[in-house]
């Protein structure tokens, strides 16, 4: 289930000690540098893809949007942190991934995208991690998303870089596969071992040996060092490379502005030209591009670790004449269903205390001196991967002949895909996965490349009602019908309801009663879809020469932005009909 972590352990006594106030400022530098790292980089995230940014960079939409709350304000580079915060409270420092799921399907109900909107879909589907995030099911399994909200497992884990690498692989698995895990698995390990060590370019060649020697990441951090040495003072030289390398020329499945590998490689190129100054680091980790707020959240926080919270710069963390503290103290809750807006001082303490317990639990000792509390660290502390009681999630039994191979005529609204209308759209599922015509429904492939077909029609507003199914030349007596999803888009591909209909002696459709497993999704919002999923449709047997899945196709307003004159679809790669046994 886990990449196979090379343990890497600093040649010292396997113990390091640190004072609380120690520790209390360097966590503080996490929240504070990624608070700053991640609201001044929303501003050009995504902005920069084929050549780099120029600065100086001006902070607009920041400044107008903490001005709104009077302090700092949610976003998916914190928030997920501090709704695990809130878990680590409740639940102990000891995460299994039910904790997360059940976590994740309360407080995450909008704002989330590609490879986290996929596991949350999932999560409602029926499935436990790691399978949320595996390539089967989840086709944005290779993207940036767990690298930018797990920092707290690795912050909470102070000089136990062993811990940090091996918890931060296993929690990545709830969106990821493969080698999109690696860069949060080199980060927690930063972040960890950044409490006692402030070198950037030890902290870059320690992290990868946490990486297999095979890792793809682990080949890239190398060559960020490599580039960084031959280009000391051209940080666009070395961009342009890994550019060319890991976007211009990344295969089409795994291309993407948001790719893991290529964003964790902005990020190290940012860390070993900032000098270890945030302000610096900053402005070249949003000039360098892609998903930039992403990796200068992670990148800030780590250097708030390296040297301290006064090292932020406080223009930034205090941007208004009447805040006093940083970010006024105001944690606002904007993202998430029922969390509480905070106080930053409070999520900080709260923060320390949690990693307190981390430490004891892990190993380590707390003993006092003069007043303060000095914590003895067990920096050999390894994570185990917790045992779960398993996932509950059955679909029936399948044991009659797929008739639809046999069938006559494949029955479909649209038949091609429109690719004019396709190409005007805001994509996010690569080409790879599509097909663009209808007869793939039945050809047994039910996931990968070339399965999906969308049923995109030319530009039009009007809803649409789709169908699919089949026609026999002979009656065919059937009581089970399986609908196989494929990958979705952020503003449809899946129906608002749906049901199945077959033709009757008089040439009627009629509708039947039928249990659906799992059950269908209980709202057509996007972030409750599951990709890649199957629904079983069972029912009293049918004799028919024809039957279809039917309904209404999904509406999203909120994305119109993205879509507009754009008809309404369906993403499907397998109709299969089972013979009644």
């Amino acid at each position: 289930m886990l990449l196979t972590l090379l343990a890497f352990s600093c040649t010292d006594s396997g113990k390091k000690e640190i004072t609380r106030t120690e520790l209390k400022d360097k966590i503080a530098g996490a929240w504070i540098g990624q608070l700053v790292g991640n609201i001044y980089g929303l501003e050009y995230e995504n902005k920069f893809v084929d050549e780099p940014g120029e600065g100086p960079f001006v902070f607009n939409k920041a400044i107008r949007k903490m001005e709104a709350v009077d302090g700092a304000f949610s976003d998916d580079d914190t928030d997920v942190e501090y709704l695990y915060l809130l878990m680590m409270e409740d639940k102990g420092v000891n995460p299994t991934y039910e904790m997360i799921r059940e976590r994740w399907m309360y407080h995450i109900r909008d704002r989330v995208w590609l490879a986290n909107r996929a596991a949350l879909g999932l999560m409602h589907y029926g499935f436990t991690p790691p399978f949320t995030g595996k390539k089967e099911y989840n086709p944005h399994w290779f993207q940036i998303d767990p690298q930018l909200i797990n920092e707290i497992w690795a912050y909470t884990a102070p000089g136990m870089p062993d811990y940090a690498a091996g918890v931060s692989d296993w929690v990545a698995r709830v969106t990821s596969d493969d080698w999109a895990a690696s860069p949060t698995v080199v980060y927690g390990a930063m972040y960890s071992e950044a409490f006692f060590e402030n070198d950037i370019p030890t902290l870059v060649r320690h992290a990868k040996e946490y990486l297999p020697k095979n890792d793809r990441f682990r080949a890239i951090m190398d060559e960020c060092l490599d580039l960084w040495q031959k280009y000391p003072d051209d940080w666009k030289a070395s961009r342009k490379v890994i550019a060319d390398e890991l976007y211009v020329n990344e295969p089409d499945i795994t291309r993407s502005i948001w790719n893991a590998d290529l964003n964790g490689a902005m990020g190290i190129l940012a860390l070993l030209y900032g000098d270890g100054d945030i302000e610096k680091t900053l402005n070249i980790g949003c000039a360098l591009g892609f998903d930039c707020d992403n990796q200068t959240a992670t990148i800030c926080g780590l250097l708030g670790v390296i040297n301290g919270v006064e090292s932020v710069p406080l223009d930034r963390a205090m941007p208004f004449e009447h805040w006093t503290k940083p970010f006024n103290d105001r944690y606002i809750n904007v993202t998430r269903y029922d969390m509480p807006d905070a106080s930053i001082e409070d999520i900080i303490e709260r923060t320390v205390v949690l990693a307190e317990k981390n430490i004891l639990e892990r190993g380590g000792s707390v003993r006092e001196e003069n007043g303060e509390k000095i914590y003895t660290i067990n920096t050999k502390a390894r994570f185990v991967v917790p045992v779960e009681a398993g996932s509950n999630f059955e679909m029936p039994e399948i044991t009659g002949r797929n008739l639809a191979p046999e069938a006559a005529e494949i029955l479909a609204l649209t038949r091609e895909t429109d690719r004019a209308t396709l190409d005007s759209c805001w994509i996010t599922i690569p080409e790879t996965y599509r097909a663009y015509t209808v007869d793939v429904i039945r050809d047994g492939v039910v996931g990968g490349p070339g399965s999906a077909f969308y049923s995109l029609g030319e530009k039009s507003n009007a809803p649409k009602r789709d169908y699919f199914g089949y026609r026999w030349d002979k009656p065919i007596t059937t009581d089970m019908v399986s609908f196989h999803y494929g990958p979705l888009e952020e503003f449809g591909g899946w129906y608002s309801n749906m049901h199945v209909e077959y033709l009757d002696e008089n040439g009627e459709w009629q509708a039947v009663e039928a249990t659906v497993t799992p059950a269908l999704p209980f709202c057509d919002e996007v972030f409750f879809q599951p990709h890649n999923a199957e629904f079983v449709f069972t029912f009293p047997k049918v004799t028919t020469t024809a039957i279809r899945v039917i309904g209404d196709d999904a509406i999203l307003i909120h994305w119109n932005k993205y879509t507009k004159d754009v008809s309404s679809f369906i993403s499907v790669t397998e109709v299969q009909v089972y013979e009644a046994q």
